[in-house]
């Protein structure tokens, strides 16, 4: 298919869009960052092939599709200590940097930044050395995990908010997924609430806005019915029907909706070697 001479193939659940063809050092018209736009909305996740960037080319590319992610001061996130560079490495075995992170371990269902006031709208990698047997990454739809609820279900989450827990405040990987029991701990650190259905800035479509990494609670439920509540959702999304599993290789670039999806990476073998560099883009309150 094409849009505007732009040459794509989207994937057979609908999650998920390939651009052949485009060469993003070239440089790209507003037009065309229109049309990636409009497919990010409608695919979630965007697949660019054999590109061949500096740092500055993925940057201009980046903030194309909005402004660079800023953390709320005194709020940690992963990177903290590298102060917040614009491009960071999320790599294995990636000596050649001063800095990296995540490493081989398992990286859990998430999106991006949640604890935060505004989290990140959007995120790319760019994969810039990728060995066999590296791990792939997988994003879920969550605005057809939502659409996939009972009408019950959906009317008694639809005005609930969500404390997700900073995992920056503890440790790194330290933190695993569970419901918060205010009897026996208060995770450390401040804390922001957002809807647990939150809505698209852009298309108006409901999303069940939630992961399966961090601490969580919801704002005055009891226990038990919270984490009753909680771990009804984490089942169902664990069987929706939408997910897209990339293979990673060298010079692939993803561009992902980080409010409409989640994201997880199965561990892999110490001596793999994997390393690409991500890039976030700003975005707004949720609401």
């Amino acid at each position: 298919m094409s849009v505007s001479n732009l040459q794509y193939s989207e994937n057979k659940n609908g999650l998920g869009v390939t651009i052949h063809h485009a060469n993003l050092s070239a440089g790209f018209s507003p037009h065309h960052t229109l049309q990636i736009r409009q497919l990010l909305n409608r695919y979630r996740v965007v697949v660019f092939s054999e590109q061949d960037l500096t740092d500055e080319q993925l940057v201009d590319f980046s903030f194309r599709f909005g402004p660079p992610f800023i953390a709320d001061k005194g709020f940690p996130v992963l990177g903290s200590s590298d102060e917040q560079s614009t491009v960071m490495i999320i790599g294995n075995l990636a000596d050649e940097y001063q800095n990296s992170y995540l490493g081989y371990q398992e990286v859990l269902p998430h999106s991006d930044h949640q604890w935060l006031r505004c989290p990140s709208s959007a995120s790319l990698l760019y994969a810039v050395d990728i060995s066999e047997n590296s791990s792939p990454t997988v994003w879920t739809d969550m605005v057809r995990a939502y659409s996939l609820l009972d009408t019950e279900t959906r009317s008694l989450i639809q005005d609930l908010r969500l404390i997700t827990y900073n995992p920056f405040y503890r440790p790194f990987g330290s933190v695993s997924a569970k419901y918060v029991d205010r009897q026996e701990e208060i995770p450390p650190g401040e804390i922001v609430t957002h809807p647990l259905v939150r809505t698209h800035p852009d298309t108006r479509e409901k999303i069940l806005y939630l992961n399966a990494a961090y601490e969580v609670e919801l704002v005055g439920l009891p226990y038990d019915v919270g984490a009753s509540l909680i771990a009804k959702l984490q089942e169902h999304i664990q069987h929706v029907d939408c997910c897209y599993e990339h293979q990673w290789q060298t010079g692939n670039l993803v561009l992902w909706d980080n409010q409409a999806t989640i994201h997880y990476r199965a561990a892999f073998a110490p001596e793999v070697r994997r390393v690409l560099k991500r890039v976030n883009i700003g975005g707004g309150i949720p609401f």
